[in-house]
């Protein structure tokens, strides 16, 4: 009986078929690289792979700028976090950590944290409104233990990093009213740095002496005195004050101390200092011979016996040199 759907034809074995006396070349074994690259990557991205460059113990390769440009985008609701735990406290584990975090913001739903290293974390929001709030506090306390956020930057590496970042409130001194709409001031404080928040003073405009707005400022950067502000027709400059904000040195790049309490520095100039040798001298302008000593103190005090007993024999001044000090001995 004959099978009675054209595609299952194949299938029938119970079916006469011709027998198939063609000689086929052997198949040549798949490469690991190359059952990977059909399986995974597709033939195409590893034949496009570049040459690598060997250098001593290192070697170099070039990656695909589209490639590492198409996974930015997913990095624009990211912050970095540091978490600094006094000299006592407790380590805390990344899931502690979370459930500490999830306590203080049970407004945020889809969020997510991973440990870079060094105390480092890289934070994921799920939304740049939900990133820009968090941002905004810049510090939270866990009790024990601090977390710091940062903007998000590209070629993070943990180990060497020195932070400089800190958020301040700025107020822009006597700025008319019609430029306290949350986009101007927003962009003024751009040239200053990053904005992330107005507080509900300046946005409900309950007074007018100043605008107050919250910056990421880098404080390796010069803190600008003022601004101007410049429209198609007219420019306005406006003064700028600062509210309290960290220390910062200016040698190391950290924050937390000044350039005149910096002890790195202070090393480095207490070892750069040259050696004051202490110089004792007797002198007389007449001075006639010189003879040196060295050795032991006990030494040295019997050989300057022995030359003053011999300069009063002779009559003769002599300036004996002790290793950094000058005595001169004249007959008394």
């Amino acid at each position: 009986m004959g099978c009675p759907w054209p595609f299952l034809v194949k299938l029938d074995s119970t079916l006469d078929k011709p027998a198939d006396l063609t000689v086929k070349p052997p198949v040549a074994a798949k490469s690991f690289a190359q059952a990977l690259s059909d399986e995974v990557f597709g033939e195409s991205v590893l034949v496009n792979f570049l040459s690598k460059v060997v250098m001593g113990k290192f070697v170099r390769v070039k990656i695909s700028r589209a490639a590492y440009e198409a996974g930015l985008p997913a990095c624009q609701t990211h912050l970095h976090g540091w978490l600094t735990l006094h000299k006592g406290d407790a380590s805390l584990t990344t899931q502690a950590l979370k459930v500490k975090l999830s306590n203080q913001w049970p407004h945020l739903q889809n969020w997510s944290l991973i440990p870079l290293g060094k105390g480092f974390f890289e934070f994921n929001f799920s939304s740049i409104g939900e990133m820009q709030k968090i941002w905004s506090l810049g510090m939270v306390n866990l009790k024990p233990g601090l977390m710091r956020f940062y903007c998000w930057s590209k070629d993070f590496a943990p180990q060497a990093q020195t932070q400089t970042h800190t958020q301040i409130w700025v107020r822009f001194m006597n700025l008319p009213q019609e430029y306290w709409e949350k986009q101007t001031l927003f962009e003024i404080a751009s040239g200053l740095g990053t904005p992330l928040s107005i507080d509900d003073s300046t946005q409900n405009r309950r007074f007018g002496i100043f605008a107050r707005v919250l910056i990421d400022v880098d404080l390796s950067e010069n803190l600008f005195e003022s601004v101007v502000v410049e429209r198609e027709d007219h420019a306005l400059s406006i003064s700028i004050q600062y509210e309290k904000h960290p220390t910062f040195c200016a040698h190391c790049k950290m924050i937390g101390h000044t350039l005149q309490t910096c002890s790195k520095l202070n090393a480095h100039n207490t070892s750069k200092a040259p050696t004051q040798k202490s110089h004792t001298e007797f002198t007389r302008p007449d001075v006639l011979g010189k003879k040196a000593v060295s050795g032991s103190s006990n030494q040295i005090e019997k050989r300057v016996k022995f030359f003053n007993a011999d300069i009063h024999k002779k009559n003769l001044d002599t300036t004996i040199e002790l290793k950094g000090r000058s005595l001169t001995c004249f007959k008394g």
